[in-house]
């Protein structure tokens, strides 16, 4: 667009630039204290409470992958722990520097982002600088429940690498990406890769895509790439230096039991997501008919569409492997809103026919819908625990991380056990039960042994920790089932009785009379 079509465009708005910035500014001031609001109703959501915890007990002196036993690579700690040491120091609760600096992570991530636009010069700008409140709620207010999961802060860290990828697939004449802004570009967005591996696709597809548009390799050589390579390297290097054991014990145990577990088929799963990903693609063309993807949509298209095959590969069905698939095909058709038509120099902005804009809606909000279920546990169960107990010692009996967490925390008690929950246990004896149906003695002997071992050492930290509380995951009945073959177990839990339930826990207090073995917990 050119100047005079423009300083016209802000003629018919009635703003001069200097007013629009304010009003863009005060805009993103009430969609941050929406967000704020809006995420009470799921206060901090059981992985980042886990994490949390884990960050407190490394800290105090616990060893990752010894003393605790964590699913995910050292990173997932590490990215909280400044938050935690930062929440020590200043003597407030970790739970809110977390969500404090997730904040701050999204709006440096869009800032960056928006930077990077900038110094590019997109036929775009003029349309996005007033759509950056919609693109802070993408990131803050869309993710409902997978707010602060490490998908939803990577992929506000990826966006200037995205920008940075449009402006390389479709440069203009006298700007070029410097030299800082590649790198931070790649360190920003080396944060997703970290996150999980798998996500580096969701680098490479927007990369390859600019290799064939300037039909030139040279393009998968850039800066940034090299950065995240680096980055990735020094990564290994780390945790094989720091935390051997993850890659000899903790990886191979994951790999047996974990990561073998298919919660969703992937019919389920396209079920589950596909229409309503599939009509936001649709969306693209109907948005603008006729008029081609420019490359800013294009690439952002592409991520999303590589960001779904770790949601499929993962085939766990939970929302937030969903999220950066659909947060960058959402970006991608607010970008397709402002994108400019050669013919007329010109974006349609408001002027979007109103059943485009009614459709347009109706997506976000379907795309939404996965993030909107809360696993935070009622006031009342909580307000109960406090009432029978204060700071009590805290064990699970179950594989749902979200059993046990964020509840422990709420009720200001100390988790006792090594893992998040029972997930191990509970994954190998249904293993067990499948091996031991399809007829396979070998397989079924083998993950016999691991359930075993596994409530042995759980049993024998119940007896040396005697836990105050106990909270039982009452759809676990599987695992809850082979707990009580074991008379050791029964004779345990005889000394708990319930104080409170809800729908998804029970909540088991030690009898008064019942004495701590001495010397212990």
């Amino acid at each position: 667009m050119t100047a005079i079509q423009g300083r016209q465009s802000a003629d018919v708005l009635g703003l001069d630039a200097g007013s629009r910035r304010t009003r863009t500014a005060l805009l993103c001031l009430l969609v941050l204290g929406a967000a704020i609001a809006w995420q009470t109703r799921w206060g901090v959501i059981p992985d980042t409470s886990w994490i949390i915890t884990m960050c407190e007990r490394m800290l105090a002196g616990d060893r990752l992958y010894i003393d605790l036993v964590e699913t995910n690579p050292p990173f997932t700690p590490w990215m909280l722990m400044p938050a935690v040491v930062l929440a020590r120091a200043l003597g407030v609760s970790p739970e809110i520097v977390v969500h404090v600096c997730s904040y701050a992570i999204c709006l440096a991530g869009l800032g960056l982002a928006a930077l990077i636009a900038r110094r590019a010069g997109f036929a775009e700008n003029r349309a996005l600088f007033p759509m950056l409140p919609l693109f802070l709620a993408l990131l803050i207010i869309f993710p409902g429940n997978a707010f602060s999961e490490r998908e939803q802060v990577g992929i506000a860290l990826f966006l200037p690498l995205l920008m940075l990828t449009a402006w390389r697939a479709a440069p203009i004449e006298g700007r070029a990406p410097g030299l800082q802004t590649a790198v931070l570009a790649g360190l920003s967005s080396s944060v997703l890769v970290l996150v999980k591996p798998y996500y580096a696709l969701v680098v490479l597809v927007p990369a390859l895509y600019v290799a064939w548009r300037r039909r030139s390799i040279r393009t998968l050589f850039a800066t940034e790439y090299w950065v995240i390579g680096l980055v990735c390297v020094a990564y290994v290097i780390a945790v094989q230096y720091f935390y051997p054991e993850f890659l000899s014990v903790i990886y191979p145990m994951l790999a047996d039991t974990y990561m073998r577990v298919r919660v969703e088929t992937i019919q389920s799963l396209l079920t589950a997501y596909g229409p309503i990903y599939v009509a936001a693609l649709v969306m693209l063309r109907f948005v603008r008919p006729g008029l081609p993807l420019s490359p800013l949509v294009g690439v952002f298209t592409l991520a999303s569409l590589a960001a779904t095959v770790p949601l499929i590969y993962q085939a766990k069905g939970w929302p937030y492997h969903a999220l950066p698939a659909f947060s960058l095909i959402l970006a991608a058709l607010l970008l397709r809103m402002a994108q400019v038509d050669p013919a007329t120099s010109r974006s349609p902005g408001t002027a979007m026919e109103p059943l485009r804009k009614v459709l347009l809606a109706a997506i976000i909000l379907g795309s939404a819908i996965p993030f909107t279920e809360t696993l935070k546990p009622n006031a009342e169960l909580v307000a109960k625990i406090k009432a029978a107990v204060q700071q009590p010692t805290v064990a699970l009996v179950g594989s749902d991380i979200a059993a046990g967490h964020p509840l422990t925390r709420m009720v200001d008690g100390r988790w006792i056990s090594s893992y998040c929950s029972d997930w191990l246990g509970a994954t190998a004896l249904y293993f067990f039960l499948v091996e031991t149906r399809n007829g396979n003695k070998v397989a079924a002997n083998h993950y016999r042994q691991i359930t075993d071992r596994y409530i042995n050492d759980k049993l024998a930290e119940l007896q040396a920790k005697q836990p105050a509380v106990i909270i039982v995951q009452k759809a676990d009945k599987n695992w809850i089932a082979e707990l009580s073959r074991q008379q050791d177990y029964v004779d345990f839990m005889r000394n708990y009785q319930q104080i409170a339930e809800d729908d998804e826990v029970q909540v088991l207090l030690r009898n008064a009379g019942t004495r701590a073995i001495p010397g212990k917990v």
